[in-house]
Formats: structure tokens, C-alpha cells, sequence
């Protein structure tokens, strides 16, 4: 009976922190995407130092893109990576001093994986940091408006 309790517990509170991750991917990572149209989804996780998370999203051939990483102010620096399905590096944020917004544009449909890691500390520390980590993308919008 214990153990189910204890599960119970990890699960909501696993669940909460989930929900208050995507309630900040909404309120701040949304900002980022600027004039872009956000494409609907909030992609948030509760990460630490060291971890990796991977995302999987289709890009259409012909479309402007935005990607924005958000994350909270403890966290250090997130390591991103753009790569095709081949393993090739299409974007890597280290080469940009870490930025967290990156324009692209695809040639042809394809599904690009997002990397993010969150690099770790320099030094001896006895706490490990965690939080938020979002990664929006976003739209550009059509710049041609239709005349009557």
C-alpha cells in the first residue's frame, strides 16, 4: 500500500511541474517567436544539468521558420543542435554564443531533430540545478498582402 501512495505522490507531482513547465513555455517562451505565428504547440520539459532532451518535428519545404528556446534564469547555458535525419549538423547554437532564436528557411519537407542539452556548471557543486527548458517554433508570416 505504500508503494502506491508513493507512486501516486512522484506521478502528481511529476504532472505539476510538467503543467507550470508549459504554463511558462506560453507566458515567456512565446515572446521570443517575435512577429512569427506560433505553430500551436508548447514543447516543455523539466530539465538538469547535463541532461539531454531530443524533439522530432517535420519542417515544410518553402516555409521561414523561427526556433525559440526559453528557459529559467538559474539554468546555464542551453546547447542546441539542429540536425537531419542523417545525423548532419545544421545548426549548432555554440558557434552563436549560445543564442536561443534562429532563423531558417527548408528547401524540402523534412523531419529535422532538435537537440538541447543543458550544459553543466564549471566548478565543484554539491546541488544539481533544474527547471523549465521550452523550445517553440514559429511561423513567418506572409509577407505579400493581398490587394483588392
Amino acid at each position: 500500500m505504500r508503494h502506491i501512495v508513493l507512486f501516486t505522490l512522484l506521478f502528481i507531482s511529476a504532472t505539476l511541474a510538467s503543467a507550470q513547465c508549459i504554463n511558462y513555455a506560453r507566458n515567456v517562451g512565446k515572446e521570443l517567436l517575435g512577429d512569427y505565428i506560433h505553430d500551436g504547440n508548447y514543447n516543455g520539459a523539466v530539465l538538469e544539468e547535463g541532461e539531454k532532451a531530443e524533439l522530432y518535428k517535420t519542417f515544410f519545404s518553402g516555409q521561414s521558420y523561427r526556433v525559440g528556446i526559453s528557459k529559467v534564469t538559474q539554468l546555464p547555458d542551453i546547447h542546441l543542435r539542429i540536425l537531419d535525419k542523417a545525423g548532419n549538423v545544421l545548426f549548432n547554437n555554440a558557434d552563436h554564443d549560445y543564442q536561443l532564436v534562429w532563423d531558417f528557411k527548408v528547401e524540402s519537407t523534412q523531419m529535422l531533430i532538435v537537440e538541447l542539452n543543458v550544459l553543466e556548471r564549471e566548478g565543484d557543486y554539491e546541488d544539481v540545478l533544474s527547471g523549465c527548458v521550452a523550445v517553440l517554433f514559429g511561423l513567418e508570416p506572409d509577407k505579400k498582402k493581398k490587394r483588392k
